[in-house]
């Protein structure tokens, strides 16, 4: 089922955008924190993301952008934007509690960071609480359009994405995902498993 994609005129509009559930956990036998999103359409900006994780003390060592924020407790974005149904080129983006982002863009096999191809950037900024955590991810229409080489998104538009949860440290690793995926080993980076998105 398509996750349907709000127009928003601002950002407290986002708390009445439609949830998405973070709660496909696979190759994963400890703590399985649970962990929501939102997505809306910023008009006159772009797309904005936001996501939460019930999860006490998480692992945030990493500070810089482009850190391996995996290797954190984190919180991925992957989104395909591409007119081409064959299009395998995607953007992800992943989060952890420092407000750390990684962010690249390519296919399954052949990423690179983002600075690479664009000097338009992604925002991200967390919120660490007692017993939860939260990103806001804000992704500029003009870096999408030239990626992409699209027109701006509207009503009536369609894209692929995913959402994760994940820690790769030993004690506390842990694998969920929004859309379900198919694989025996952990593996995000399959995007035949994104679920579609609909501007409305």
């Amino acid at each position: 089922m398509a996750y349907h994609v709000h127009t928003i005129t601002s950002l407290e509009q986002l708390k009445e955008c439609e949830i998405f559930q973070i709660d496909q956990y696979q190759w994963t036998e400890g703590d399985k924190p649970k962990a929501y999103g939102r997505m809306g359409l910023l008009q006159d900006y772009g797309l904005i993301i936001v996501m939460t994780a019930l999860e006490k003390d998480p692992i945030c060592t990493y500070i810089m952008n482009d850190d391996p924020v995996y290797k954190d407790s984190c919180m991925e974005a992957f989104l395909n934007f591409s007119s081409d149904p064959s299009g395998k080129k995607y953007l992800n983006f992943e989060m952890n509690a420092n407000g750390a982002l990684l962010s690249a863009y390519g296919t399954a096999k052949d990423r690179k960071f983002l600075i690479n191809h664009t000097s338009r950037r992604a925002i991200c900024e967390a919120k660490l609480e007692e017993v939860s955590w939260q990103v806001i991810l804000k992704i500029p229409m003009e870096l999408i359009c030239e990626l992409y080489q699209i027109k701006p998104l509207q009503q009536g538009d369609s894209f692929t994405c995913n959402f994760y949860k994940l820690c790769e440290t030993p004690g506390f690793e842990h694998y969920a995902s929004y859309a379900p995926i198919r694989s025996e080993k952990p593996n995000f980076h399959l995007p035949e498993f994104f679920e579609k998105a609909v501007i409305s």
